[in-house]
């Protein structure tokens, strides 16, 4: 949210370190479906519901700045 707050304010974008650490999105009604069903199964191993596909936080700034169209 700190980032697109920024990104529309012209602000600089604050990453913090390199920006190489890596973060993974999910819509969180789907995170709240999925642990449903997962308590609901019988399964008794570790699942992964989230998604599977990481973004480095540099790449996550770059694509607000792409869909906002700031100049920050």
């Amino acid at each position: 949210m700190t980032f697109i707050d920024q990104a529309l304010r012209g602000e600089p974008l604050t990453v913090f370190g390199d920006g190489s650490q890596t973060r993974s999105f999910c819509f969180v009604e789907d995170l709240v479906d999925g642990i449903f069903r997962l308590l609901g199964s019988e399964e008794n191993e570790p699942v992964n519901i989230g998604n599977p596909r990481e973004m480095s936080v540099l790449e996550f700034a770059e694509k607000i700045l792409e869909l906002t169209g700031s100049s920050s």
